[in-house]
């Protein structure tokens, strides 16, 4: 992507130095053509990650992900439905109940007006209290770069 972007500003700069209509209609052309390929590129990594999130609280950072994307689009919110429904990732007993607590607050919030704005907060919130205290603290964990 890093490349695709590098070849739009190249772009962008030849365009400024164009005297030439049929030379800026070419760059114009091009530029639209690579933002395409960026499009591409981040549809192709969404539908990666979608399949990669297996865990309930990677779904939920995926969402968070797709609503701060696409915005206020339905189409975020049937994702989310069809997850939970095809493929709910399982959870132990004592998580479960975090599953529920979620799911309730999820529920309450698709019904506020500005939802978009609003449900990555109460996600990031949710992802904080219920998730983060249940897995093993970062500073356990042994780094290969410092050995």
């Amino acid at each position: 992507m890093h490349k695709t972007v590098t070849r739009i500003l190249e772009e962008i700069e030849q365009w400024k130095d164009n005297s030439s209509t049929d030379d800026t209609l070419t760059s114009l052309t091009s530029v639209e053509t690579l933002l395409e390929k960026i499009c591409e590129m981040k549809y192709a990594i969404l539908r990666e990650e979608e399949e990669a999130a297996t865990e309930f609280p990677s779904i939920l950072k995926l969402l968070i992900k797709k609503i701060n994307i696409t915005g206020n689009n339905p189409l975020t919110r049937q994702w989310f439905y069809d997850v939970m429904t095809s493929r709910p990732p399982p959870l132990p007993k004592n998580e479960e109940k975090y599953r529920e607590e979620t799911l309730d607050h999820l529920q309450e919030g698709w019904i506020e007006e500005d939802w978009t704005r609003t449900m990555p907060h109460l996600l990031n919130e949710l992802l904080q209290k219920n998730f983060t205290s249940i897995r093993k603290p970062t500073s356990t964990r042994v780094s290969h770069a410092t050995e």
